[in-house]
């Protein structure tokens, strides 16, 4: 019996740590406006770049970026599951830095009412990007 009990508490233990991601509400992405409080790429801080920007996401699933007056347009989408986070801001090209960088699918690492916490789904290119509410 002490062999089904201990396996059983981890596994609970591990699934509950794993399923504790705060608010996980889509609605919550498309209330307000947002700053890059964080995005790295393979441990290199490139948070400046996106001084200064302004990130809504609209319930239709467009996206748009503001720094000084100057817009661009995108797309973002949330999977049903919340799960993955899906940016387009263009491709990434050193004509469309540093907004093309977004552009992934990103796996949710916490989503809530004040931040978004995002990393990418390859693993390989070591990408963090954190979304706080302004």
């Amino acid at each position: 019996m002490k062999q089904l009990i201990l396996p059983g508490l981890f596994f609970l233990a591990f699934f509950t740590a794993c399923s504790s991601r705060s608010d996980n509400n889509p609605r919550a992405v498309t209330d307000g406006a947002w700053r890059v409080s964080h995005f790295s790429e393979r441990g290199d801080d490139e948070t400046g770049d996106f001084s200064g920007y302004t990130f809504t996401f609209a319930g239709n699933g467009s996206a748009s970026a503001v720094k000084q007056g100057a817009g661009k347009s995108g797309s973002w989408s949330l999977n049903s599951t919340s799960t993955r986070f899906s940016i387009d801001f263009g491709p990434k090209t050193d004509a469309n830095k540093p907004l093309g960088e977004l552009t992934d699918n990103w796996m949710v690492i916490s989503l809530t009412d004040r931040e978004i916490k995002l990393t990418d789904d390859n693993a390989s290119s070591a990408e963090f990007l954190t979304f706080t509410k302004n």
